[in-house]
């Protein structure tokens, strides 16, 4: 079955994202928006611009949403900007998040406490999809604490306030389908939420990186995956 236009349903996310976000951060007047760019709710910080984030990121860029891809070296992202297309930016971490209503985590996950401290503040109210995971070779202490309580409920500890979506960890970064692929794409993402508000969001963005949402509820039920 063929899947229905991307670009719509990324629009169809701005129609309801609007009335559902804090209007004094997450949007603004036509007059003020630039013709060619989303308004800012459906803009996405993609904090980390490596193959997970540039994966996923190019694939919203190509769906119809602003996507900011945000590193501690955002004049080192030329070539990711160029790829992703679509009126794709770079920026610091911060100038991401202030602009975003969408914030998407793809950085290893022993980074997640440190953005937590330095960003968690300006996080809060807002959609926050995390789609790492913790591994203890790499992430040390950090991965076993997350794995005692789950790693869905570890992290949104840490950015409390957060709309938080757990979702697309189990795919590996080479096995999304390419922009151009979406249409004919068919895989299954589960995905927990601490906010039932917050579903149709996480559908839509699941949807528009070519996949077929599958809820599993709470956060707590992430501990299955």
């Amino acid at each position: 079955m063929m899947r229905s236009n991307p670009v719509r349903a990324a629009r169809l996310l701005l129609g309801l994202g609007a009335l559902l976000l804090c209007a004094s951060s997450l949007s603004v007047s036509a007059a003020e928006e630039p013709a060619e760019r989303a308004p800012i709710s459906s803009t996405i910080a993609m904090i980390g611009a490596g193959n997970m984030g540039q994966a996923l990121g190019n694939l919203w860029a190509a769906a119809g949403y602003h996507v900011i891809f945000a590193t501690r070296h955002p004049e080192e992202l030329d070539a990711v900007v160029e790829r992703a297309g679509h009126g794709a930016e770079a920026a610091s971490v911060a100038e991401a998040i202030e602009q975003a209503g969408i914030i998407a985590l793809a950085v290893p996950y022993g980074a997640e406490p440190g953005i937590a401290k330095a960003h968690g503040a300006a996080m809060r109210g807002k959609v926050l999809v995390d789609v790492n995971n913790a591994f203890e070779r790499r992430d040390g202490e950090v991965a076993k604490k997350a794995e005692a309580v789950g790693e869905a409920v570890y992290s949104a500890r840490l950015f409390e306030g957060t709309r938080f979506v757990r979702a697309f960890n189990l795919k590996g970064a080479s096995s999304f389908p390419k922009p151009q692929d979406v249409e004919s794409a068919d895989y299954e993402v589960p995905y927990t939420v601490n906010d039932e508000s917050v579903r149709h969001i996480a559908e839509a963005l699941i949807h528009d990186a070519g996949g077929t949402p599958v809820y599993e509820g709470g956060l707590e039920n992430a501990r299955e995956y």
